[in-house]
């Protein structure tokens, strides 16, 4: 039986020992592990150059000392066990490796003229292997580009590390080519959400262009902007628009000037000024004049969507209409990320009155994301649904999806997300009865507020910290929260609080003074 020792020969990593292997077999298993931990018998054939029947009586041996497995149909074999193939390839120097690659890679050339992403992959690692860098730099940059093609940006961004490493060691002058390659790393570390490695490529690519090429330099500013935004820095986000919005403005640069009002858009809102981050989308639209992307559009209407959600119930139907624009637009553009925001934040603005309507959206969200494979969509769209879940009733629920997008928010260092993670766990504990709990998770949340300057949220879970307080009769506690929630300015910050901000305002009123020991009557219920 295969993976069986015979004739009491040792098998595996504990006895095929390379001691009891021929020359020629270690030949064979160099070359097999340099391929992979499986491999196919035509390009091992083709590689090594043996006559066929030979090497597949060295195979059989090979299967018999339980090395080796053959897989059904003869065709393809595999290691038993990846140690054992480690093992072998660490055996072998760097000068036979480089070797080893380069002439499986020429092999792989030769069986497959037009090859398929797959092939093409291999092609790049095995000449990157091979020290052969122009044919590395052609195959890992068609890698690259087909990984992006299929949602897939993590290994994208692998095969165009490979592509640096090999411009990095050509002789020459390549700095031009080196930042192009270091802008797209930039854009591929964004797309996964690793907003340190993106600012340090975009920072590289800078640095490598200096003075030269203004509208790639204006582009890999706001590229930084945008890295800034997500971290919360909002100041430098500023200031590097503003810097990529002159070079824009001096080139003539529509598009450019477009992204940069669109950011700056979402810095305001992101400050709670929704009046001024409504002008600059505006702008942005006014400055795309007649080139109207529908990618750019989809995006831009997100934006402007944001802005009416939360200036108040009165405008909620044109929040609705935006997102549904944005929907449309970027369902022909193909764009599954923005696609997956457009969705969310629809199913935010549906939820506040229909919840069950709201987490259908954000199921959509959450399958977007997936299409695209990015978690953070897919954690974000979890967190806004745990309040619907709790107004439906659905408490487990809401926990399981909660602490599921937590682990996704805090593999991505998301600490926007992982605010609203606290937030979430304020509310199911509070909704529990768990009000020890509820009042540290509000607690934690506020803190990341102020850390981040996150004005109206903090507002927002001050308000639900009064509440709470004001459920277990700390009168004095409660008032302060309260207090801090309205200097925060709660109302206008988060307009659909408006209702429960009067309410608790009541509550309080009735409410003893900080001596008393009366109860307030009617605490408000979740």
């Amino acid at each position: 039986m295969p993976g069986t020792p015979t004739g009491g020969e040792a098998s595996g990593a504990d006895g095929a020992s390379f001691e009891r292997l021929s020359p020629e077999q270690h030949r064979i298993l160099a070359y097999a592990s340099s391929i992979g931990s499986e491999f196919d018998f035509a390009l091992l054939v083709a590689a090594i150059g043996l006559e066929e029947e030979r090497l597949a009586e060295q195979l059989e041996h090979l299967v018999h000392l339980g090395v080796l497995r053959e897989r059904v149909g003869g065709d393809r074999f595999s290691f038993v066990e990846e140690e054992f193939r480690a093992r072998i390839y660490r055996s072998l120097t760097e000068s036979r490796l480089r070797v080893l690659h380069r002439k499986i890679a020429e092999a792989m050339e030769r069986m497959y003229p037009t090859p398929s992403a797959e092939v093409v992959a291999e092609l790049g690692r095995h000449f990157f292997l091979g020290k052969v860098p122009e044919k590395s730099r052609t195959y890992n940059r068609l890698a690259s580009e087909n990984a992006r093609a299929a949602d897939d940006p993590e290994s994208a961004a692998h095969y165009l590390e490979r592509v640096r490493v090999d411009l990095e060691s050509a002789p020459g002058d390549h700095r031009n080519e080196l930042a192009e390659v270091d802008a797209g790393l930039g854009d591929l570390y964004y797309s996964t959400a690793n907003f340190a490695a993106a600012d340090r490529y975009f920072t590289a690519a800078l640095e490598r262009l200096g003075s030269a090429e203004p509208r790639v330099r204006a582009r890999l500013l706001l590229a930084r902007a945008e890295v800034a935004r997500e971290k919360l820095d909002v100041e430098t986000a500023s200031r590097l628009a503003m810097e990529a919005l002159q070079s824009f403005q001096a080139a003539g640069d529509g598009i450019g000037e477009a992204r940069t009002y669109r950011l700056l858009g979402r810095v305001a809102f992101h400050r709670g000024a929704y009046r001024e981050a409504l002008d600059e989308s505006m702008r942005s639209l006014e400055a795309l004049g007649e080139d109207r992307d529908p990618r750019m559009v989809g995006e831009l209407a997100i934006e402007i969507g944001n802005s009416f959600a939360l200036l108040g119930p009165e405008v909620q139907g044109e929040a609705v209409d935006w997102y549904q624009r944005a929907i449309d637009r970027l369902t022909r553009a193909g764009d599954w990320v923005e696609l997956s925001r457009a969705y969310h934040n629809l199913g935010v603005a549906l939820g506040e009155r229909r919840p069950a309507e709201g987490l259908e959206q954000l199921e959509r969200a959450s399958e977007m994301g997936d299409r695209a494979h990015d978690s953070r969509s897919v954690g974000r769209a979890l967190l806004s649904g745990v309040e619907f879940r709790l107004a439906l009733g659905q408490l487990e629920e809401a926990a399981r999806d909660n602490e599921q997008a937590g682990r996704l928010l805090e593999r991505l260092n998301d600490d926007l997300g992982l605010e609203q993670v606290e937030v979430n766990r304020g509310l199911i504990a509070e909704k529990q009865g768990q009000w020890d709990d509820a009042e540290h998770a509000y607690e934690r949340a506020i803190e990341t507020c102020r850390r981040f300057r996150l004005r109206a949220d903090e507002a927002e879970v001050y308000l639900y910290l009064a509440r709470l307080r004001l459920k277990t009769r700390n009168w004095d506690g409660s008032r302060h929260a309260f207090r801090a929630a309205t200097n925060l300015g709660v109302s206008d910050l988060k307009p659909a609080l408006a209702a429960q901000v009067e309410e608790l305002r009541r509550q309080l009123a009735l409410s003893p003074d900080a001596g008393g020991a009366t109860p307030a009557p009617g605490a408000p219920s979740t």
